[in-house]
């Protein structure tokens, strides 16, 4: 187990105007889960790839355990990568494609079998050593590949999208195994990820980057109950976050942030207050979870401005329909209109607009 720390880490690709990642700066502590999540493009694999060793850091440390390493072979990092890629050998079993890497470093055959079964243990892999990859399932496969991780037993683990080959049901049954696992290896693990609800659920803390840059990093609940801007606040939570641009006689122009569970469809038509606005808006789209509804609208006086609430215990209104929103201003996110930040006092009225 160890410590990793990013110190102002800067990377660019040759030819490239600007950095693919500027000034990245985090602790990772011992043991800890950290994901990293952001859009495509972002950033978060050339995160992971710079501290696997795997692309050069332009400026700045890797320091893992209180040892730079920003300039030291993949190999001499004490890391184990586990890729979207199974990359496991066709022709070796289950038992072979995971002791591989110890082959190679020598131990004694003895040693080999007592780690691989230790980690197959783990894994619920003892009834498959024997056969090949093709005669896995893909999350069978998957569970070999983190085996083979596993059994060198690193102070650091690093993850690239290693649940993206799986079906929904799978992926989800697999992230639950795999944060239940590495919870009790205590392995300290970076994980990366462009799904947000899987990092909001696998992870101790969630890293969000976009375009390069660190934008927040702190625990799941922390970052979807306080954004630190409005890109965060879109990003975190599904369905995301509604922002609608206000006027405000003490900030000028303003985006208000709402959850969708935080707007309610009203059966009667109260009059609008500044406390609690009113939206008037059109049903374009009921989206039927099962547990839960959610309302997709848009608003009449602002066609192009998509409101999303949740619904209650109201008549499911059809498509075409003209329903009124409530906003509970009591859960109410505001942001700078120019620059996005969070604004540290909250706003009560203001006249929104599309």
């Amino acid at each position: 187990m160890a410590t990793v720390h990013f110190d102002n880490v800067t990377i660019r690709y040759p030819g490239a105007e600007h950095p693919s990642v500027d000034g990245f700066d985090l602790e990772i502590g011992d043991g800890e889960f950290l994901v990293l999540v952001g859009p495509s493009g972002c950033g978060k694999s050339t995160t992971l790839r710079a501290l696997a060793g795997l692309e050069d850091v332009e400026s700045g440390s890797i320091i893992i355990d209180g040892r730079d390493v920003t300039r030291e072979e993949p190999a001499d990092r004490d890391i184990a990568m586990v890729f979207q890629n199974y990359a496991l050998y066709p022709h070796m079993s289950v038992a072979e494609n995971m002791g591989f890497s110890l082959k190679l470093s020598k131990l004694p055959k003895a040693e080999i079998k007592a780690k691989v079964r230790e980690a197959a243990e783990l894994l619920g892999l003892i009834p498959f050593l024997d056969r090949k990859p093709k005669d896995l399932s893909g999350g069978q496969r998957q569970r070999v590949a983190m085996g083979r991780a596993i059994v060198r037993k690193p102070s650091v683990f690093l993850m690239d999208e290693p649940l993206s080959n799986l079906d929904a049901k799978l992926r989800v049954q697999t992230r639950t195994e795999l944060a239940a696992l590495q919870r009790r290896l205590g392995t300290t693990t970076v994980y990366v990820t462009h799904d947000q609800v899987e990092a909001m659920t696998m992870g101790d803390r969630v890293a969000v980057l976009k375009d390069g840059v660190l934008q927040q990093v702190a625990p799941p609940r922390e970052l979807y109950e306080r954004p630190v801007n409005a890109f965060v606040a879109s990003f975190i939570g599904s369905p995301s976050m509604n922002l609608i641009t206000a006027d405000d006689p003490e900030f000028g122009r303003v985006i208000l942030g709402i959850r969708p569970e935080h707007v309610h469809v009203l059966a009667d038509a109260p009059s609008t207050t500044d406390s609690e606005p009113v939206l008037d808006v059109v049903v374009d789209l009921v989206e039927e979870l099962g547990a839960e509804s959610y309302l997709y609208s848009h608003r009449v006086d602002a066609p192009d401005v998509t409101v999303v609430s949740r619904l209650g215990a109201v008549a499911v209104p059809a498509r075409g329909d003209h329903v009124r929103l409530s906003l509970d201003m009591t859960h109410a996110h505001w942001f700078d209109a120019e620059n996005g930040q969070r604004l540290q006092r909250g706003i009560t009225s203001g006249n929104l607009h599309g």
